[in-house]
């Protein structure tokens, strides 16, 4: 409901986000990298190098 002193917005206008056209996002083909585990992930210390 509109505040005193303001306009009511038209219904039939487009208002936020509301949009009849979709974005097109490509699916991403590369696939995530897997998580450090153990003591690696919860210690402090640099990792040892590959």
């Amino acid at each position: 409901m509109a505040k005193a002193g303001m306009r009511r917005p038209d219904p039939e206008e487009p208002h936020g986000t509301e949009t009849h056209q979709r974005n097109h996002f490509k699916k991403n083909t590369v696939h995530p990298v897997p998580e450090i585990q153990g003591k690696a992930k919860k210690g402090k210390k640099k990792a040892k190098p590959l």
